[in-house]
């Protein structure tokens, strides 16, 4: 009986540390599959900002040149990038670039992603962009006459997603 005994204790032992293990490698293929969906959740969200921030600058033009026309006048009169942009600050959808010393940066700005679309934003900013822990942020930096959107990370590596559309067509 007892070499039974010693057998049936071997063979629990073994049935736990294959468990175990199973366990283990069950684990971290699900943790693989969270980082995956995290990042693929990164990437709408940068897709979306785009789409989001140049659905609003579209339907901006869309106003004034129905303001335009009603008013005799020629579209450049009432829409510019420049226009654009104040209309972006008026509405919270960006706000002015401030450096380390929260002097304003000249001609780029972070996207107020919260105002954008609670859904889409990825965390809260403060003036400045990022928070103590390194926040993710979305970010419009005017280059010659284009203006074009970046994707900051926590380490402050910029990554070009897309252009904010100043001439859309209707």
């Amino acid at each position: 009986m007892r070499k039974e005994d010693g057998l049936s204790a071997i063979a629990l032992i073994l049935i736990i540390v294959i468990l175990a293990v199973v366990a283990t490698l069950a684990f971290n293929k699900v943790q693989h599959v969270v980082d995956d969906l995290k990042e693929t959740d990164v990437e709408y969200n940068k897709t979306e900002i785009v789409e989001k921030l140049n659905l609003i600058v579209k339907e901006k033009y869309v106003k004034d040149y129905k303001f335009a026309q009603e008013n005799n006048k020629k579209i450049e009169e009432v829409y510019t990038p420049d226009i654009v942009i104040n209309y972006l600050l008026e509405k919270n959808y960006i706000e002015q670039l401030k450096d380390i010393n929260d002097r304003l940066v000249q001609d780029e700005y972070y996207i107020n992603a919260n105002s954008l679309n609670s859904d889409i934003a990825t965390q809260v900013i403060n003036e400045n962009g990022s928070n103590s822990n390194g926040t993710k942020v979305f970010k419009v930096k005017k280059i010659e006459e284009k203006y074009m959107i970046y994707f900051v990370d926590k380490y402050g590596d910029q990554t070009e997603i897309g252009e904010l559309n100043m001439n859309p067509e209707v």
